[in-house]
């Protein structure tokens, strides 16, 4: 197996787990498991450039520094985050690029970082 081959098996199977990921993700929400949380986010921000879903981990640079620095806004932050990730999974499954700059709900979970605190 050629290293190219490699890669893309690891990806193929990375993009295979992301939906378990997701619904972990969601019962850490309901179940309001900040901590837990923040780790699964931290996780996906390490591994997902590595595996060539560069949105993944910067999405979830930004959920991490959410639960870390608003945690009031993480729960509604994670669960639009969720949905993306949804929408990322879809598009790398159908070798589609996803642009999560574009995406309005990106803007949203940002805008829920950079805003003051209650």
């Amino acid at each position: 197996m050629s290293f190219e081959e490699l890669l893309k098996s690891l990806r193929a199977d990375y993009l295979a787990a992301l939906p378990g990921k997701i619904d972990i993700i969601l019962d850490q929400i309901d179940s309001t498991a900040l901590p837990e949380l923040r780790e699964s986010f931290h996780k996906l921000k390490g591994t997902g450039s590595t595996y060539g879903l560069p949105e993944v981990s910067e999405l979830a640079e930004v959920l991490e520094d959410i639960c870390t620095d608003r945690p009031a806004a993480a729960p509604q932050a994670a669960r639009r985050a969720t949905e993306l990730l949804r929408e990322i999974h879809r598009a790398h499954t159908q070798d589609q690029s996803f642009d999560l700059a574009a995406d309005p709900r990106f803007s949203e979970v940002r805008g829920l970082l950079a805003a003051p605190s209650a």
